[in-house]
């Protein structure tokens, strides 16, 4: 793959901007007082003469300024946000940002971008992947934790007839290291990813480890992307679907040579800048149907139609399953698509699949997230009541949950032994409560959805290798 440089339009800018930031530190020098207002003149002149410059990648601009607020008051921070609003829009400002990025990067070898790791050879990392590369991983419990809450989803999905997989896309720097910069630390052990699959397995989850699928093949990812290429897309669509036992195959299909993609970390570190790389391009037949605009990938939801497909997904997934999603719409004749954080599993009810994808650098969301389906029923266990808890009772805001309720509380990790199982007694039956994460690192969150015509009565946890139970107060 060629190393992408920056556009032959950011060499003019460095001596430009070079002599620009020459010209402007004399004048601040000379007349500090006067240069900043007419600097500030110049750029507002600019905006009218050249337009406003648009946003770079997944850049958010500063809003228009408005005099008065939102409840008709004078705005204190008028002044402040015509500022703001001139200093992310002003002529010129993506082409002297690619410009000074282009210069630090060839002088210094350094990014100028906080969200973009500069590696070698090209080579373009996103920082909020260093966690797990340096070996910032999640406890034992916590792992525990979420291999459980993925079987309970699981459970409830194959108690509707219907299959379950969950995969984790891994980050690039997992899967190519070898061009991270030195100065950054590899990994003291294994991350996240490496050791929930243990956890994963000892759940009964059904679990695709795309580590080892995508680590035994080149050029499955971008060099200036955070994200897999077409290629790499079809080896994870190809697990998934034999995961599920529907034969993917389009790994094999023949794959084009393409120069026609502009990197998401590309585009942060160089705004302004028209490079593209060359990668795979899968050059087979797709003739799935998008039942609404798909927006490039990016909707929130995407609903898919398919003749040569057979049975229905429903596919949870995030940036990564916007090179994905071709291949599972292709093989299925009817699939949904959502980016939605919520995980409500009962819009799976018309499918006869559900997949959810999550990246590596994310894991950790499971925890975080309060998926929606009915609470599994347990046999009540025999338990010594210690104390009382405050819990929360909250009614179903939809049609398919009208007859539960979500009851919903916290506990201190005191309370709990090392990946305990957490119930919910209502009447003579214990539902499995899902545990969440707090941001208070001593307490863990749980609900449940239960029967609305069942009174909540106990928590019961296990501590200490025995049943304990907590009244409701």
């Amino acid at each position: 793959m060629r190393s992408v440089t920056p556009m032959r339009a950011a060499k003019v800018g460095y001596i430009v901007m070079s002599a620009l930031f020459c010209v402007l530190g004399a004048v601040l020098l000379i007349w500090p007082d006067v240069s900043v207002r007419w600097i500030g003149r110049l750029l507002g002149i600019g905006m009218l003469i050249f337009g406003e410059a648009r946003p770079a990648a997944n850049e958010v601009l500063a809003g228009k300024p408005s005099v008065t607020t939102r409840s008709g008051e004078l705005s204190l921070s008028f002044l402040s946000d015509v500022s703001d609003y001139i200093a992310d829009r002003f002529a010129f400002r993506q082409e002297l940002a690619t410009a000074w990025a282009g210069v630090n990067a060839r002088l210094l070898g350094t990014s100028v971008e906080e969200q973009v790791i500069l590696g070698s050879d090209g080579w373009l990392y996103f920082s909020d992947t260093l966690p797990d590369y340096m070996g910032q991983g999640m406890s034992d419990a916590e792992l525990r934790y979420l291999a459980n809450d993925l079987a309970l989803m699981q459970e409830y999905i194959e108690s509707q007839g219907k299959q379950f997989a969950f995969t984790i896309a891994p980050n690039k720097n997992s899967i190519y290291p070898e061009h991270m910069p030195d100065y950054i630390e590899n990994r003291h052990g294994e991350s996240n990813a490496a050791r929930i699959g243990a956890y994963l397995d000892t759940a009964g989850v059904n679990y695709l480890d795309l580590f080892e699928i995508l680590g035994s093949e080149e050029n499955l990812y971008y060099k200036t992307d955070t994200h897999w290429n077409s290629r790499g897309a079809a080896l994870a669509a190809d697990g998934l679907l034999n995961l599920l036992d529907r034969g993917g195959d389009y790994s094999a299909a023949s794959f084009a040579t393409a120069e026609n993609h502009r990197g998401d970390l590309y585009e942060m570190l160089y705004p302004a800048g028209r490079a593209v790389e060359t990668a795979p391009a899968y050059d087979g037949e797709l003739s799935y149907i998008c039942e609404s605009d798909p927006n490039g990938g990016k909707a929130i939801t995407i609903k898919t139609v398919c003749d040569a497909g057979t049975d229905g997904l429903m596919c949870w997934r995030d940036s990564f399953g916007i090179a994905l999603y071709p291949y599972l719409a292709q093989s299925f004749a009817a699939a949904t698509f959502s980016r939605s954080a919520d995980y409500d599993l009962t819009l799976a009810n018309s499918a006869d699949a559900v997949i959810i994808e999550l990246v590596e650098r994310n894991l950790s969301n499971i925890l975080s997230r309060t998926p929606t389906f009915p609470a599994p029923a347990r046999e009540l266990p025999s338990a010594a009541s210690v104390g009382t808890i405050a819990v929360d009772s909250d009614e179903a805001k939809t049609d398919a949950m009208a007859d539960y309720v979500r009851v919903s509380g916290e506990l201190g990790a005191y309370m709990l032994d090392s990946g305990s199982r957490v119930y919910i007694a209502a009447g003579d039956t214990a539902y499995e409560a899902y545990i969440c994460t707090s941001s208070d690192s001593d307490t863990l969150r749980f609900f449940a959805w239960i029967p609305a015509g069942e009174e909540a009565h106990q928590v019961i946890t296990t501590l200490n290798s025995e049943y304990t139970a907590y009244q409701i107060s």
